[in-house]
């Protein structure tokens, strides 16, 4: 299923309705009053695949959607048409599709990647394939599928459980070159507006930064205590990004006018209680989705704001973890202080230095963000991080996020996991992810009774 929301952030004019492709009839006409407390509203949906959505993105200046499936297909969704809101499929792989890409939002064409290590480029047009390249073949690896993908001008970064980037002209399907540095399966790939900068996050608990001009690793960030799966970035040289790992930590990095990258602040944003598979950020606000069926909208941290310094300088270690060490526990700490304190009532935000994180093993903590402008991001020399270093520091004891609740959760329904059809074949039994065990009537269509919840 393919979900379209309204998310009423007071953005839309009266008038923009009609040429929204994704508006319904049904929606309420925006209000220019004054601005409220958003509150998200689904505007359309469509049954797109039999299989799992793995990816989407918007194309045809944003007037369409394109998705890629476990079903192995790749549809477009153009809810504007008039023959209705069925996806049409523009292309097919030979095995589970994991990530799509779009080069630009008035591009003819988009790039997808699968466990058939294979990234195929699509005509938007119905032109069928445009190009396809073999990952796996140079090297006959039977680890080239492709997980992670992305296109920006004259370049596509494409990356897998080999651990390695690998660089390629999406006009001609040949490889520029490959960037070798990770230790394990590429989750995420960022490219910056001018094409000469990757950003990548890994498996290995690390944040790569890239230079295409040196074909190397120019910096390591180690933030991030679990696997890092996914990355989001509005800024065009990356400047301020995202992160999301495994673990559920969400982390927002702004390295804008620092001369060393070493310089820039993170900030543990919130806390999901499964791991993160993406992360957006639009205007004020942050959207999370985890394996969960609920989305999760926080809002924003401005990574500028004044530090509050008042917390114990606890944090002398690269560890980004919730929960507290099992070594040695330090002297307790002063009281928690709220996570949204104010400067001196104006209503000003700080950032409590129990909430920043540590960019790198060479980073000074606090981080003093000195500025800049003439300054670039890309730092000379890599570091690796060894997994147990975070267990190193007996100081440790755990890094607090901004925001302890979303301000809103987009409510998904619990999947059905085991179903058992009774002897009467009139009857159903289902046991969802919930843990709830439901008897359905087939023929009623309708839910008969709830027999056990929160089942353990």
């Amino acid at each position: 299923m393919i979900c379209a929301w309204n998310l009423d952030l007071g953005w839309s004019q009266p008038s923009a309705a009609a040429s929204n492709p994704f508006a319904s009839p049904e929606d309420p006409v925006p209000s220019l009053g004054p601005k409220t407390q958003p509150s998200t509203s689904l505007r359309r949906q469509v049954q797109a695949h039999t299989h799992w959505v793995n990816d989407v993105v918007l194309v045809d200046r944003d007037t369409a959607l394109v998705s890629a499936s476990s079903d192995i297909t790749v549809k477009v969704w153009r809810p504007q048409t008039e023959d209705g809101l069925e996806p049409q499929t523009i292309g097919l792989h030979n095995d589970y599709v994991k990530c799509v890409a779009t080069p630009g939002s008035n591009s003819d064409w988009v790039a997808s990647g699968g466990l058939d290590q294979k990234i195929c480029l699509w005509d938007l047009n119905g032109g069928g394939e445009k190009l396809r390249i073999n990952v796996g073949e140079e090297e006959s690896s039977v680890k080239g599928s492709v997980y992670a993908l992305s296109v920006r001008g004259s370049i596509l970064a494409s990356g897998g459980p080999e651990s390695i980037v690998r660089v390629w002209d999406p006009k001609s399907g040949k490889r520029i070159t490959k960037l070798v540095g990770h230790t394990d399966n590429i989750r995420d790939v960022l490219i910056n507006q001018d094409g000469d900068m990757i950003m990548t996050a890994s498996s290995d608990q690390t944040v790569k930064v890239w230079s295409m001009a040196a074909g190397r690793c120019m910096h390591t960030l180690t933030m991030h205590n679990d696997s890092v799966w996914s990355l989001y970035s509005n800024h065009p040289q990356l400047s301020v990004f995202y992160s999301g790992d495994r673990s559920g930590l969400v982390a927002k990095t702004d390295v804008r006018g620092c001369a060393d990258m070493d310089e820039g602040r993170c900030v543990a944003i919130c806390q999901e209680h499964e791991g993160v598979n993406k992360v957006v950020c639009v205007g004020d606000y942050i959207w999370t989705s985890t394996s969960s069926s609920s989305i999760n909208r926080w809002e924003d941290v401005d990574t500028e704001a004044e530090v509050q310094t008042t917390d114990a300088p606890r944090h002398h270690h690269n560890s980004s973890s919730i929960s507290g060490s099992k070594m040695s526990p330090p002297p307790p700490p002063p009281a928690p202080q709220p996570r949204s304190p104010l400067i001196n009532g104006t209503g000003e935000k700080r950032l409590p230095l129990s909430s920043l994180l540590r960019l790198s093993n060479t980073a000074k903590f606090p981080p003093s963000k000195t500025r800049d402008a003439e300054a670039t991001i890309l730092h000379s020399g890599s570091s690796m991080r060894k997994p147990s270093e975070a267990m190193l520091d007996t100081d440790m004891d755990g890094v607090i996020p901004f925001h302890e609740l979303p301000e809103e959760t987009i409510e998904g329904q619990s999947g059905l996991i085991k179903h058992l059809l009774l002897n009467d074949r009139k009857r159903v039994l289902t046991l969802d992810t919930a843990g709830e065990v439901m008897m359905w009537d087939l023929l009623e269509v309708s839910l008969r009774t709830s027999l056990f919840a929160s089942m353990t």
